[in-house]
């Protein structure tokens, strides 16, 4: 296949600057929501023009001699939005994120600390030290790469954001096509002005959405465990008419588990309870967890069998068997492994655009406000991968995530096509996504969310506790909750096993505290965690034991 050639054009990126009447509406409005000082949700459908929104308002913060911060969850997307706000701002732009060398970081902090107007970041670009902020934009404000867990400092750059707009006087806006469930309540409560943009950019549509039932086609063997018909026949119609195809499968590596025929022998982390995943190109299992590698074994450590299976499909073999399924097809992939670098990632970047790579294999990463004029299909390999996690944010996380990926498809005229894969066809989130049914996904979850005492409506600590013996973190984990049971009664839940229970080499258990949005509650609850967790390090069987907290985790 002849490579494509989409190497963006600087008249045309002009040409696309120019306003349409739902922009220049929703600019008016966001006006209107920083006159009433209240942070705005920009809440546009995918592929709407939000980036020449957010342009428009920068513009004005600049001319009033104003910095502006544009915070970006992932720095896999500041490459391209830093090529689009040179095409308007020209090179008075700064880019700051974890993968630069400490010179650059200093350099960029004296820059800031010095007057620099415009900063595009990731979450750590917060802390800059801004002499005149005036405007904060946390662009797709509903993902999970906001939150710092860890190391500490742990906090939600979205809340952060918002407190500094508290205090600082600055404006906010918050951007996404999937607002969070604590956003979307908030503009239901009229805490923040919410500014709509329902259609897409020109004449782009939404794209059509076709869900796949995987249950016949493996009762039939016609399913191999990754491509069904359907989605094999949608990427060579692509490629015949020389579009792009992206397929999105939420696991690197080759496997994510290898195990023995003969004696059941798993590779298993010695650090972490997990099992090893397989990476083929590095030719190691490594833990996802701690980093631990090890050499892939040619035979079963246990019983010396050479009937050993790799269980499961990661980015790295999808890439492998799209390969020899299309061989004149050029294949890519993006994940941590390929875009370890910011040159890497860069460059995987700059190949789809520009046309070299006529299929990308991704993870997250590709769903993530990624902007390609030439995407015919996205494929979503297995959608029940992301909807059985033992977590209360599950269902809000892969909706956004499924609407995400689907919505890089057909982002300019002619009209794009998504394919999901599922044995779960009928699932609530699946049937949403398939219908676009975005406030009938929210009015469910809130209800949900509700009933159970979950955020938005209620607030969350969790409390884990960690130690290299698994009895002492019990015995200290026990004691902790019977003290702060004492005055938290039903509040408090736990302690529990966590799913992993042991990550590099250290035993957890959790308590969560569920608390009410009321400040005096909260107040007290801070109060009681640190005066037993002082309490506790004074009894002998729990001084070793170690405790972190995290308000509102996930």
């Amino acid at each position: 296949m002849s490579r494509l050639k989409n190497v963006p054009d600087p008249e045309q990126e002009q040409q696309e600057y120019a306003l349409n009447d739902n922009q220049l509406s929703a600019v008016e409005e966001i006006r209107k929501g920083f006159e009433n000082k209240k942070p705005c949700l920009l809440y546009g459908v995918t592929g709407s023009g939000k980036t020449q929104v957010y342009a428009e308002i920068i513009k004005q913060k600049l001319e009033e001699q104003k910095q502006v911060l544009y915070l970006l969850p992932e720095i896999s997307l500041t490459t391209q939005m830093v090529d689009r706000l040179k095409q308007i701002f020209g090179e008075q732009i700064l880019v700051y994120h974890s993968k630069m060398s400490n010179n650059e970081r200093v350099e960029s902090w004296n820059a800031v600390l010095m007057g620099t107007k415009l900063i595009i970041g990731a979450r750590s670009a917060l802390f800059l030290p801004f002499t005149n902020l005036g405007l904060i934009i946390v662009d797709e404000e509903h993902d999970t790469s906001y939150k710092q867990n860890d190391p500490s400092p742990r906090y939600n750059t979205r809340d952060a954001s918002l407190y500094m707009h508290q205090t600082v006087g600055c404006d906010v806006i918050l951007g996404s096509a999937t607002p969070s469930l604590e956003s979307y309540t908030n503009v239901m409560t009229e805490k923040y002005h919410l500014v709509r943009m329902n259609k897409r950019y020109g004449k782009s549509q939404l794209p059509i959405i076709e869900v796949v039932d995987l249950k016949p086609e493996w009762k039939d063997k016609r399913f191999d465990g990754t491509f069904s018909k359907q989605l094999l026949d949608g990427i060579e119609d692509c490629l015949i008419n020389q579009k792009q195809v992206l397929l999105f499968q939420n696991r690197r590596g080759y496997a994510p588990s290898l195990s023995c025929d003969e004696c059941g022998w798993k590779a298993e982390c010695t650090n972490c309870d997990i099992q090893m995943t397989k990476h083929k190109n590095f030719g190691e299992l490594k833990c996802h967890y701690c980093g631990s590698r090890s050499k892939i074994p040619t035979e079963c450590p246990a019983c010396g069998s050479a009937d050993l299976t790799e269980i499961g499909y990661g980015t790295e073999r999808i890439e492998e068997i799209i390969a020899e399924k299309f061989p004149t097809a050029k294949v890519g992939r993006m994940d941590f492994d390929t875009a370890k670098t910011k040159l890497a990632l860069e460059k995987v970047i700059y190949s789809f655009e520009v046309g070299d790579i006529d299929i990308l294999v991704g993870t997250q990463m590709v769903t993530k406000g990624l902007d390609f004029g030439n995407i015919g299909l996205v494929g979503v390999i297995n959608a029940d991968g992301l909807l059985r996690f033992p977590d209360f944010r599950a269902s809000e996380r892969a909706f956004q995530l499924l609407t995400q990926v689907a919505g890089r498809s057909g982002r300019r005229e002619e009209q794009g096509k998504v394919i999901i894969q599922t044995y779960s066809p009928q699932h609530p989130i699946i049937m949403e996504t398939l219908r676009q049914q975005q406030t009938e996904f929210y009015e469910r979850e809130l209800k949900e969310r509700k009933m159970f005492l979950y955020p938005p409506f209620y607030r969350l600590i969790q409390i884990t506790l960690y130690h290299k013996n698994a009895t002492t973190v019990h015995h200290a984990a026990t004691v902790y909750a019977d003290l702060l049971k004492k005055s938290l009664g039903s509040r408090l839940i736990g302690p529990s096993v966590p799913g992993i229970e042991r990550i590099r080499g250290q035993y957890q258990r959790t308590i969560l505290i569920k608390m009410e949005k009321n400040k005096d509650v909260i107040k007290k609850v801070k109060s009681l965690i640190i005066e037993n967790k002082n309490l506790l390090s004074t009894i002998p069987n729990c001084k070793s034991v170690r405790i972190q907290l995290d308000v509102d985790p996930y």
